[in-house]
């Protein structure tokens, strides 16, 4: 869509005093402060060229963002601009056209009537049972031992040198290591060969590395260890009594403590089937709606993917060159990876927007508003969140988000209570 944009005289003016202000702050002139150059020294010293410049970038911005506030246009893309410069002066309108990409029409399929529902969720004695075991291994004391040999379950430290072909090897090698017995954290067969071991106790033995293993040189070969048993003590869980469960938990019975178990598995439950369902639906309409993908989206989503990846790569500490490496990729064949899934992110967005429209749902500018308190409360008054999320890209990304919370949340309301929505039979 092309938008036609005139700035009156008194807006441009005032553009023109921001230009002057910035170019005279950033711009050294003999014989004045920063930024207290008149306009005339500035004009001569730099150009007036150049202060045009400055307020025409000023100018578009803030009066295309102004532009897009007075309609119902969803840009999916930054405008390309058509403004003359000439005809930009102080005391005169300026006139200039924006041509932006928008959001492409989508023809909706069925989103209501799923061949699936919500399945209920049933907390068992099982799960009790393993979170109460749970919450002994975090109380469990360590005993000193030296009467047996090695069992499961024991916490040991040992020392270990493996070579393969008579050659140490990276990584085979360890003065005190400390290990619990049968967790399976070594190489198989490795541990079991030290169940039975004494204290003090030197053992040889041969293992060889699967063919998956995942340091690619050792894969299936065989390494001879020559394993020492340093320390060994007995992990020893306390009773479930009502002193466990007042050391557990702010109760003062077993039977309270297994019902509070009960409680919060039962409410984790019920949320994640919740999620589950929320995942089908959208999935459903997505696969039941038909939209010209633009490729504008798809490439802005892949690069906001690979924006998410490099964060959890960094708090992994691992970057995104060491990670092309490891996966052996170039960073177009990363583009093509993310290309799939990207898609169908941006599909999702436009359908669920379509249905939004479709159903009368929106986010309001009080829920923006709370929206936008609890972040900064969350993660703290940083100034640049603020601006951004204070700002007309902030709120509506803010909008969309809490616009398809609240869509999903009346679709799911809809389809445990509404007879007209109740899964339907498919062959």
């Amino acid at each position: 869509m092309v938008l036609e944009i005139e700035v009156p005289p008194a807006e441009v003016d005032r553009h023109f005093e921001t230009a002057y202000r910035h170019v005279a702050e950033r711009t050294r002139v003999p014989g004045f402060r920063p930024g207290k150059a008149p306009r005339q020294v500035i004009d001569r010293f730099v150009g007036r060229a150049s202060v045009i410049a400055e307020a025409i970038d000023h100018l578009v911005s803030s009066s295309y963002d102004a532009a897009l506030d007075q309609t119902d246009i969803a840009p999916i893309d930054q405008p390309s601009v058509d403004l003359d410069p000439q005809t930009v002066a102080e005391g005169q309108p300026v006139r200039f056209t924006a041509t932006v990409a928008v959001r492409p029409d989508v023809e909706l399929g069925s989103y209501l009537g799923y061949p699936f529902s919500l399945e209920p969720h049933e907390t068992t004695d099982e799960q009790v049972d393993a979170v109460v075991e749970e919450l002994r291994e975090q109380q469990a004391t360590l005993r000193p031992i030296d009467d047996r040999g090695a069992q499961n379950g024991d916490v040991l430290a040992i020392k270990f040198a493996g070579t393969i072909d008579g050659e140490p090897f990276d990584g085979g090698s360890a003065d005190r290591l400390p290990l619990v017995l049968g967790e399976g954290r070594m190489v198989a067969g490795f541990e079991e060969e030290i169940v039975g071991m004494r204290i003090g106790e030197t053992k040889g033995f041969e293992v060889i590395f699967p063919d998956d293993y995942r340091a690619e040189a050792l894969r299936g070969r065989q390494a001879h260890f020559e394993a020492t048993l340093l320390d060994m003590r007995e992990k020893i869980l306390p009773e479930v009594d009502d002193d466990f469960a007042r050391s557990a938990g702010e109760v003062e019975s077993v039977d309270e403590l297994r019902a509070e178990i009960r409680d919060a598995l039962t409410k984790r439950g019920e949320d994640e089937a919740r999620h589950q369902f929320a995942d089908r639906i959208i999935d459903f309409a997505s696969s039941n709606a038909t939209v010209d993908l633009p490729e504008v989206m798809v490439a802005n989503e892949i690069e906001i993917m690979r924006d998410e990846l490099g964060t959890r790569l960094a708090q992994q500490r691992i970057g995104m060159e060491q990670y092309l490496e490891l996966s052996k990729q170039s960073p177009e064949e990363l583009s093509v990876e993310l290309r799939e899934p990207a898609a169908r992110r941006v599909k999702t967005l436009l359908v669920l927007s379509a249905i939004a429209e479709k159903e009368g749902i929106d986010a309001t500018d009080e829920e923006i508003d709370a929206e936008i308190a609890e972040q900064l409360a969350r993660y703290g008054e940083d100034a640049r969140l603020r601006e951004y999320l204070t700002g007309r890209r902030g709120r509506s990304y803010l909008r969309m988000t809490l616009r398809n919370r609240k869509l999903v949340d009346a679709l799911i309301e809809r389809a445990t209570t509404d007879p007209d929505t109740t899964p339907q039979e498919t062959e």
